[in-house]
């Protein structure tokens, strides 16, 4: 009991309680942090590549500071929406500033890399305190590998601006200012040549190296990033189109549902010749529908909206076909209010939700089942097929 006891006073401690509205706007100055930090940490980064200052001491890493510092700025203004969205993965890569600055603070320790690294460090420390207050669980999905792959170009940019100035002696002409550097990193990255050519294989092996890296990082780029933008304006123009195409149809059948009965009507009364739209929320269904040459519209049959942008005002009949009789008597009667005198065909599962279907408002309403079964005893039997039974199907 006292070990639980002070279990808990230690979660207590760790986790601050605070007023949902209050937690909020912490987690919002915290966003807005992140991105002035990264302000600073960029300003800082600037000032040490244009006025470097004294270092504690001399190595053969002093004054290569500044881009780390750069690199971390744009880190954390990158992810404050992210932290304001209070997203798990936010938490994690901000921990990637600190170990940025004060790696450079430790290679070449001036005063504006230590500001660099007290400034990254301090702001962590900060969110660290909140950390309860992102989502818990696996720290995925697209917005994480959005974000991993611009760190992934982050890095590969500052691997190339640190080793370009590194080995900025065994290039021709010799690379001795951050600008440069920097140059030649973002010409190399993107293939398109530069007039600075490497002397010795050790530079010729970091040029391989960073296009390597830098065209897979933009390959990356394109598939997470670019692709899904391109999806989605492709989707757009695609549903205008069809929204475009339905305000043209007219005279046709709607089919609501997307279950076998409801395919097996539209491909009958394709054959007879009839235009027919199907009406149904399962998406990879209709695109299996699509592929066949069906027009389709993605949508909720018992929704007057969706019904609406089928064309049920002017469509000939409705045939309702969903899996659930429920479903199917929410449709009729919704049909029924926007067209009073349009024909509406219902198929039910149940012989019950026969009465329940007209009363509803459906012009016929069938049993699928029941005249199954009425055929194949017939085929059985050697006989002809009898016309269905008041149980199989009723009309007004």
């Amino acid at each position: 009991m006292e070990s639980t006891a002070g279990e808990s006073s230690r979660s207590r401690r760790r986790v601050p309680l605070l007023p949902p509205g209050v937690f909020a706007r912490r987690i919002r100055l915290l966003s807005y942090s992140a991105a002035g930090a990264g302000v600073v940490l960029i300003l800082l980064g600037v000032g040490a590549a244009l006025r470097p200052g004294p270092s504690l001491y001399t190595d053969s890493f002093s004054g290569y500071d500044p881009p780390f510092s750069v690199v971390a700025g744009i880190l954390l203004i990158v992810l404050a929406p992210r932290v304001r969205d209070r997203a798990a993965f936010a938490w994690l890569f901000s921990t990637l500033a600190p170990m940025l600055t004060c790696l450079a603070a430790v290679g070449s320790p001036n005063a504006f890399s230590i500001a660099s690294a007290a400034l990254s460090v301090g702001y962590v420390a900060s969110v660290y305190r909140y950390r309860s207050g992102f989502y818990r669980g696996v720290p995925g999905g697209a917005g994480a590998t959005e974000l991993a792959v611009i760190v992934a170009g982050l890095l590969t940019l500052l691997f190339g601006t640190v080793g370009s100035r590194w080995l900025g002696n065994q290039v021709s002409p010799p690379i001795q200012g951050w600008a440069t550097a920097l140059y030649f990193t973002v010409t190399t990255i993107s293939t398109n040549g530069s007039t600075i050519t490497p002397v010795t294989n050790e530079t010729r092996l970091f040029v391989v190296a960073l296009i390597l890296l830098g065209v897979g990082t933009f390959l990356s780029a394109v598939v997470v990033v670019f692709l899904p933008f391109v999806e989605r304006r492709l989707s757009g123009m695609t549903e205008r189109l069809e929204r475009a195409q339905m305000q043209e149809l007219e005279d046709h059948v709607i089919v609501c549902g997307a279950s076998a009965e409801a395919v097996a009507t539209a491909r009958a009364l394709r054959a007879a010749g009839a235009r027919t739209v199907l009406v149904s929320p399962d998406g990879p269904a209709l695109e299996l529908l699509r592929s066949e040459g069906f027009r389709t519209h993605l949508g909720d049959p018992s929704v007057e909206g969706d019904l609406r942008g089928a064309g049920v005002e002017r469509a000939r009949a409705v045939v309702v076909a969903q899996a659930s009789d429920a479903e199917n008597l929410l449709t009729v009667i919704t049909v029924r209010a926007l067209r009073p005198a349009l024909r509406i065909v219902a198929i039910a599962s149940a012989d019950s939700s026969l009465p329940k279907l007209r009363r509803a408002g459906a012009n016929e309403a069938v049993s699928v089942v029941s005249v199954a079964a009425q055929l194949m005893s017939a085929a059985a039997l050697g006989g002809t097929p009898a016309e269905p039974a008041a149980g199989a199907a009723s009309g007004a």
